[in-house]
């Protein structure tokens, strides 16, 4: 065996165990996730997990269910034999979700009525009790949104347009708080603040 026959024969190796990870990640997680969600959560670059849903997609390993959010489609990625007898699934109806933070996790004497949303990236968005000039400059789109105050908490009330972006009704997700606890990032992922800079924002 040559040297580009060798180079060959690693990489077809090493393309079988991606592949087989990528599998077994996906049989363990109990919904459809999109490239995002699974490179973030996996830890592999867009390309390699691109690359990888191909060759499943190939051998009908894996397939897919689009999401429709309004005029926006969304590619959400399942093992093959989760798919049998689900239809295409439309998100007719969004609504308005609900996130109840901590008085452990934020400053309750921070936050007042309102409170200032940004839409840092496809699996991130971070919520502000004032105006952020770095997430402002980098958000994908921002909004301002109404929010209460309960024993020891604040309650945080997501408009529909956001729920429906990052498919909050269908995903789990994180919340992590600001050192100065005055802004929340919410992740599809596992984004957290690093703790050492009060400053963070996510790009």
């Amino acid at each position: 065996m040559n040297l580009q026959e060798n180079i060959k024969e690693i990489r077809k190796e090493q393309a079988i165990k991606t592949d087989k990870a990528l599998l077994d990640f996906l049989k363990k997680k109990p919904g459809a996730l999109s490239l995002y969600q699974i490179a973030r959560e996996i830890g592999w670059s867009i390309g390699r997990v691109q690359k990888s849903i191909d060759r499943l997609l190939k051998k009908g390993l894996v397939t897919y269910r689009r999401a429709f959010l309004g005029g926006r489609s969304l590619k959400l990625i399942i093992p093959a034999k989760k798919e049998a007898g689900l239809p295409v699934l439309v998100l007719r109806k969004p609504s308005d979700v609900e996130i109840t933070v901590s008085g452990d996790m934020v400053d309750t004497e921070c936050w007042h009525k309102n409170a200032f949303l940004y839409a840092l990236d496809r699996v991130s968005f971070g919520i502000s009790s004032s105006h952020e000039r770095k997430w402002h400059e980098g958000s994908l789109f921002e909004e301002k949104v109404p929010l209460r105050k309960e024993e020891n908490a604040v309650v945080m009330r997501i408009p529909a347009k956001v729920s429906q972006f990052y498919l909050l009704p269908m995903t789990s997700y994180e919340v992590s708080a600001s050192p100065k606890r005055n802004k929340v990032i919410v992740s599809v992922g596992g984004f957290r603040f690093s703790g050492k800079d009060e400053n963070v924002s996510a790009g």
